[in-house]
Order: C-alpha cells, then structure tokens, then sequence
C-alpha cells in the first residue's frame, strides 16, 4: 500500500485548466464516491480551491492508482490524457505526506501563509469521511496536517502579514486605485472568501461597500458585520452600474458576469470598473476586461 497525492496546481497548469478540473458542492461527494470504487484505490479525499485540484489516496499500486486518478481529472475536465499530463504532479510515500503538511500549513499556495487553506484541508477531509472515502491511513494523515497547519499559524510568523487570497485581492484593488477609501466597492459572493474581502475592504478604509449573493440573507448578515448595503442578485446589472471596484468569489461554477450584462450596466459610463475575480471557475468572462 501507498499514500498518493496527484494533481494539479496554480504552479502547474493555467487558469482556465484549473476551471475545467474544480470541483465542489453535490459533484465532490460524487467524486469521492467514484474514486474509491476504481481497482487501485483503498481510500480517496479530494481537495478542489481556486489554486488546486489534489487527490490524496491510499493506493494498492502507485502506477495503477496513477492511471485511475489521471482518467478521474480527464473525465472531470473532459480532456485527454496527453492534454493533461504536462500539468499533472504526483507523489507517493514520505513525500505526499510531506506535501499535505506543506498544504495546510500554507507553505504550497499562491499567497504564502494564507489562512483559508486549513479550513480547506479540514474540509476536504470531513467530506470524504462523510462519503466513505477515508479510514485509518487518511483519517491519520488528515488529522496531524491540520494539526501542524495549526501549530505553523501560532508558532511561527507565517501568517503575520497577507494571509489570505481575499487580503491579497483588496490589496492589490488598494494599489491599483492609490487606496480604496470614498471607492464604491460591489462584493458578489457572500461565503468564506466573500466575508474575507468584505472584512479586508474595511481594514482598507473601504467606507461604501455594497453585498450581493444568490441567497440574500447571507448577503444580508455580512452587509451588516461590515455595515455595507445589500442589493438583490437580480439586481447585478444596477449594482455594477454604481460600483468603481466589482470583487467577486461566488462559487456558482460558471460565469455570472458576462461582456453583455457590463456594457448594458456601464452604458454612458466614462469611469472605469476595475474587476478583480478570485473564484475558480471564474466568474467574470474573459472579454469583460476588453
């Protein structure tokens, strides 16, 4: 038996590969579910984030293992084999330990140190136990990560400065514009990442922030931490009309923000929209910046 990880990662593959392969909500439990059926895997989690798609396995035979968790991300992404392989990393042993430890610690991700990624890994786990996906091996292996992914936040300085992607985001509107204070700020998403970005925009300066969600009442309570304003989901396209800075993570999976609905809102508008997206799949398309 092997511990396996597999997968691919801001490091290794361009955005829109990471789009194809990302996967979460009903569609995760579902991938748990078909990994652990293939002949070669024992157990499976899955971990899916805007910077990565990994799979952590117990393996009966690494070669064989790799053969069903590389035919796994080309039916998630609907590509082949030879289109995929380029981006595809993979370690066994001592090293895919090492690398979980590296995850949720922070020390792998785009913005060194972040925060989010240990609920990530926590969450990832509790998902494939909740589907049958872990048992002993990665229930133990699971456990201690997040346990040295904590011990790397208290003990060390890592996350001391930028430590989250949303952080990361309002910084670099806050240097774009030369600050974000008196900024009409629109935060589309109101989950994890959105509540980040919404906290961070007031750490800012950002005094007029307005909340949208598909589900208005949790628009609602983070406009209210943040003492922001809500606007209907239905009501994006008005929304985008009044904003200079759109900040957007939902995790609707596919593009809520397209080339029509931004003319359509900024017609007569000479001021421009800066646009900064951090969900993956995206959620503005690409000719919006165009």
């Amino acid at each position: 038996m092997s511990i396996v990880v597999i997968g691919v990662n801001h490091r290794t593959a361009p955005i829109d590969l990471l789009e194809r392969v990302s996967v979460s909500g009903p569609e995760l439990a579902k991938a748990i579910t078909g990994l652990v059926s293939r002949a070669n895997i024992r157990e499976a989690a899955v971990l899916s984030t805007c910077n990565r798609t990994e799979v952590f396995a117990v393996a009966e035979r690494f070669h064989g293992a790799y053969a069903d968790i590389r035919d796994f991300f080309c039916e998630l992404g609907g590509m082949q084999p030879d289109e995929l392989h380029p981006h595809l990393y993979s370690q066994h042993d001592d090293a895919a330990v090492s690398h979980l430890f590296e995850v949720a610690a922070g020390l792998d991700s785009a913005v060194l140190g972040e925060s989010e990624i240990l609920g990530q890994v926590r969450s990832a786990w509790e998902i494939a136990q909740a589907e049958g996906g872990t048992k002993a091996t990665l229930n133990l292996l699971f456990r201690h990560a997040i346990e040295t992914g904590k011990r790397a936040r208290t003990e060390t300085s890592i996350g001391r400065h930028t430590a989250s992607v949303s952080h990361a985001a309002v910084e670099m509107a806050h240097e774009r514009l030369g600050g974000i204070a008196g900024r009409r700020v629109l935060v589309v998403g109101a989950g994890e990442m959105g509540e980040g970005i919404a906290v961070a925009l007031v750490g800012a300066g950002a005094t007029d922030i307005t909340v949208t969600n598909r589900t208005q009442a949790r628009a609602a309570q983070l406009a209210q931490r943040v003492s922001g304003n809500i606007v209907p989901f239905s009501q994006l396209g008005a929304a985008l009309r009044e904003a200079d800075v759109l900040l957007t993570c939902t995790g609707a999976g596919t593009i809520i923000i397209d080339h029509e609905l931004v003319v359509a809102a900024r017609l007569g508008i000479s001021s421009p929209l800066l646009v900064v997206d951090i969900a993956v799949p995206r959620d503005v398309a690409a000719d919006v910046e165009q």
